[in-house]
């Protein structure tokens, strides 16, 4: 699809504004953005990466496994996570290359 088809088809609009809203916490922004280099990650791991505490990880953890962006793994008593669409890498190195607080475009 296009940018054009954010415009024409409201259902296509709706479905990536929720991607957005899931992506507008910085926790959950500091977490995808994790896994978009680490490939695959423990809660542990993320818990030691983003010095946050374990609750609040596996909270926002939730929140984006509801919103389908990050897909659950459990191997040997561990709950291993990763992206689960890969093209929010993309998005991720977009707004690190251009997007600027207080800043023109």
């Amino acid at each position: 699809m296009r940018v054009d088809d954010l415009v024409l088809d409201q259902g296509f609009a709706e479905e990536r504004a929720e991607i957005l809203k899931a992506l507008g916490n910085p926790v959950r922004l500091r977490i995808v953005a994790y896994l978009s280099t680490a490939r695959e990650a423990t809660v542990g791991d993320l818990c030691e990466a983003l010095a946050l505490p374990q609750a609040r990880v596996s909270q926002q953890l939730s929140a984006l496994r509801l919103q389908g962006l990050v897909r659950l793994r459990k191997e040997d008593g561990y709950h291993h996570y990763s992206l689960a669409i890969p093209q929010l890498t993309q998005l991720l190195s977009c707004l690190a290359r251009s997007c600027k607080v207080g800043t023109a475009a």
